[in-house]
């Protein structure tokens, strides 16, 4: 730097404490140690990886939910009670189009029969078992002693067609509309101590928080019931998981092997949840390799010396191994959510190193002839306050997500902090030893190149200063605008690329057989309890083995099918399907005319068992008194509010068919998904304020200085908004992944910020003049600030190829906040620096 600057005067900032000077100096003396700190590690590292082996994926639908919901109870109880979203479904269309064919009918047999001897599955129910009342027309006294279906000698095939694909009940349920595609719907079997448990738990849960919000608590028997329904819970789901991974994994099997006879998809919520850890685990395997090879080619190109290549990845292996066996130790799985820490811990570790390594060389360039000891105890001393202030302000941001009530992303959140905190314990531990225990080396060829991007944003932000600030505020104003175009709406569907066999198996049952994500509409009427409450005219006979029949009566069918027909008038709305689509079917043998309430007793009394359990049991249940309408929402058909839809349901059933309030429940997946992202997004917006003060408190104790303070966040502010807005704009949804890209991009911008601000510190002590101070910042730090941001960027980028679409999403903003961050650390903050700090200089020099 040719250019001259006078004096200016100087802001009332320090580096340091006396805990951070205390700490500092304990540090350097286990230093003096390199090969016991080495063999400590070791040691760790084999204890870590012993526990790592129980680390693992939890691939149950229930890590998509909020434990803390007092909806999820009841959410629950109705899957316990009705079956739930535990099944699922799989298509079979044939080559030739005509699943009714004989041939195709015998395929569909065979498939069944392998599907049902599965362990784990409950029972299949495929159009084999539909009862058939038409083919041919039987008169009700005949239907009584038999019921005739598919698997007849006397049906006929024809009419069978016919009424199968107009059936009211079993059309785009069990057969698409054109009798080309037949669906079986494979019961997968509950866990009757795990489903009690998990109710049990969410129960008390849930009154917790209620409790809470009361500024009460849970008594003291409640506390130890729920602390053992914890353990009871982990265990059993250990179990749970593993079967059904087994489970669905047989499944899988079983449909290849019939792929020679047609197409065939599998779908259903446990699919969806099973397919999602799927991807990401493979993701893991194939791009981690990738990631690893494009940063240690990256971080050679940059530094051209095979040991500051080693180095970092040794860190970050490192750092990852201990997390991982802390996690295995403490039996914490990762979830769809949490995956992605080993990614961003793998970031963090590596970009501590790179800021050690630049200082490292600096200091070889500078001093004359130094030892290797000296150059290390200096990179440390120097970097120890900046990089253990970053590394607590990014668990700051990360704790942030701690405050959710959805468990995968408090475990995020802890995960990070836990893994953060290693990371730089191993940081300043096995980086110095090694370079304790190595010869000083050569200077590199790029040691003392100046990189054309930072040299040209220093002299911008050095006197284009106002300008900056004037775009930095217009920015402001289009990145509010672009976060209110921010909406939440998640559709499963698109969690998948086009590609992928579970989406062409999503997108056809959604087409074709009523839609994708499941909800329920529960209604409550007064219970079955005893032979007296039938009405007179009832005939009962001593040794009736279905009396609950006698619950379902006229008024009661009546008003469940109003809400039936209701639903299947919204244009967000499928296959619905509930005790009403049976007396729809009945009513083929009245002229369409209304079943009596005796009626209707007869007609379940005439039905098997069996079908009782397949037709009556998911709908109904007398002794509970709760009638229950199942639905599916059509995902592709586009964006819907889908707390909307349960408000639309909710107020027709109250004002229009005289419903209480707590008599009708809306629940469901698609009811539990919307509430997490829901839940999450304000839990992230009620912290934001809080994480900004916390981050605040850690600049002024590193910097002692409120309007540095002030200055360094407000850049970082600018740049996670700026990844929101941009999500706006394109239209990206936040779901439970991308709502962590404010965290992210907070925690990477801070840790810039406290670097820049801490070497501009030292220029500015040492040139007296702020502009020079941000020249020499520029080409110092800020090229390790640079190093840094292009290394993780390119290494996130892999993740555009991965078949899980948060994934590719994850990994693009990821990318695009490091850019932010780098960009307003490098404009935007030494702009302010200079506007509030320096002195007016009436011409611009050139750059030298």
């Amino acid at each position: 730097m040719s250019q001259q600057y006078a004096a200016a005067p100087q802001a009332d900032i320090g580096i340091s404490t006396n805990f951070t000077d205390w700490l500092s100096g304990r540090y350097l003396q286990l230093l003096d140690h390199p090969r016991s700190l080495l063999a400590g590690l070791a040691l760790l590292c084999c204890l870590a990886g012993y526990a790592a082996l129980d680390f693992r994926f939890d691939a149950s639908s229930d890590t998509l939910v909020v434990e803390g919901d007092p909806e999820l109870a009841t959410y629950l109880r109705v899957s316990e009670r009705f079956g739930g979203d535990e099944f699922l479904l799989m298509t079979f269309r044939p080559h030739d189009g005509d699943a009714l064919s004989a041939e195709n009918l015998d395929v569909l047999a065979r498939l069944q029969r392998e599907l049902a001897a599965v362990d784990g599955v409950g029972g299949v129910f495929s159009i084999l078992d539909v009862p058939l009342l038409e083919s041919p027309p039987l008169p009700l006294a005949e239907l009584a002693e038999r019921l005739p279906t598919l698997r007849s000698d006397d049906v006929d095939r024809d009419q069978a067609r016919r009424e199968l694909t107009s059936s009211p009940l079993f059309e785009e349920l069990l057969i698409t509309s054109d009798g080309s595609t037949s669906a079986l719907r494979i019961d997968l079997a509950l866990d009757g101590e795990f489903s009690e448990v998990s109710a049990r738990r969410a129960e008390l849960r849930a009154q917790r928080q209620v409790l809470l919000d009361r500024g009460d608590a849970l008594s003291e028997q409640q506390r130890a019931e729920l602390a053992r329904l914890d353990a009871e819970h982990d265990r059993l789901r250990d179990s749970y998981v593993t079967a059904r991974k087994a489970l669905i994994a047989e499944v899988r099997a079983i449909r290849d092997r019939y792929r020679e006879h047609g197409e065939l998809f599998i779908g259903g919520v446990p699919m969806i949840a099973a397919d999602m850890v799927t991807f990401v685990q493979s993701d893991l395997a194939a791009f981690g390799v990738a990631v690893v090879v494009i940063v240690m080619v990256v971080l050679y190109w940059f530094f051209r010396r095979l040991r500051w290549v080693l180095l970092p990845m040794a860190t970050s292996a490192i750092t990852v191994l201990l997390s991982v066996g802390v996690l295995g130790a403490v039996q914490k799985p990762a979830t769809v959510v949490s995956s992605n820490f080993i990614a961003l811990l793998s970031i963090i570790t590596v970009s501590l190193t790179i800021h050690l390594i630049v200082r490292y060389r600096e200091l070889l360039l500078r001093e004359d002839d130094p030892d290797a000891e000296s150059l290390v105890r200096q990179t440390m001393t120097s970097k120890f306050a900046p990089c253990l202030y970053n590394s607590l302000t990014t668990m700051v941001a990360f704790a942030s997500l701690m405050a959710s009530s959805i468990v995968p992303v408090e475990d995020f959140g802890w995960m990070m902090c836990l893994g953060i905190a290693i990371g730089f314990l191993v940081t300043f531990t096995f980086f110095p030893a090694v370079l304790l225990l190595l010869p000083r080396g050569e200077p590199s060829p790029t040691i003392d190149q100046e990189l054309t991007l930072t040299r040209a944003l220093g002299q911008i932000a050095r006197w284009r200063y106002v300008g900056i600030t004037v775009i930095a505020l217009a920015w402001t104003a289009v990145a509010a605008v672009g976060i209110t175009r921010v909406d939440l709406d998640n559709r499963f569907l698109e969690y998948f690329r086009e590609d992928t066999d579970i989406y062409q198996g999503m997108h056809f049952v959604d087409r074709h057989l009523g839609g994708t994500v499941p909800f329920d509409v529960v209604l409550a009427f007064e219970p079955y309890e005893s032979f007296d409450d039938v009405e007179d005219d009832f005939f009962l006979e001593e040794e009736d083995a279905y009396p609950e029949r006698y619950w379902f009566t006229r008024d009661k069918i009546d008003r469940v099918l109003d809400l039936h027909r209701f639903l299947e008038r919204q244009p967000e709305v499928g296959k619905v399907v509930s005790v009403a689509s049976l007396d729809l079917v009945a009513r083929g043998f009245t002229d369409g005319e209304p079943l009596s309430s005796a009626e209707i007793a007869g007609v379940l009394g005439m039905l098997p068992e069996d079908l009782r359990g397949e037709l009556i049991a998911p709908y109904a249940s007398p002794e509970t008194g709760q009638m229950r309408l199942n639905g599916r929402v059509i995902e592709s058909a586009g964006a819907f509010d889908r707390a909307e839809l349960e408000a639309r349901i909710r107020d027709y059933a109250q004002h229009e068919l005289g419903f209480a309030e707590d008599a009708v429940v809306v629940t469901g997946m698609m009811v539990m998904f919307d509430r997490m992202v829901k839940q999450l997004l304000n839990s992230q917006v009620d912290t934001l304020a809080w994480v900004l003060l916390a981050v605040l408190v850690m600049f002024l104790i590193l910097l002692r200085s409120v309007w540095y303070a002030v200055l360094g966040v407000l850049p970082n502010i600018l740049a996670a908004a700026s990844v929101i807005a941009l999500m706006g704009y394109a239209g990206i949804p936040l779901d439970m992944m991308t709502i962590t890209i404010a965290a992210i991009s907070i925690g990477i911008g801070v840790d810039d910020a406290i670097h820049y601000l801490h070497r501009f510190h030292e220029e500015r002590e040492r040139h007296g003049d702020v502009r020079l101070a941000v020249a020499f910042s520029h080409a110092t730090i800020g090229n390790a600030m640079y190093y840094t941001t292009v290394t993780i960027m390119i290494g996130f980028s892999v993740l555009v190829l991965s078949n899980f679409v948060p994934t590719i999403l994850f990994g693009l903003l990821t990318a695009v906040a490091m850019a932010l961050a780098l960009l307003a650390n490098l404009t935007l903050l030494p702009s302010l620096l200079v506007l509030f700090f320096g002195e007016p200089r009436p011409e611009v020099p050139e750059v030298s």
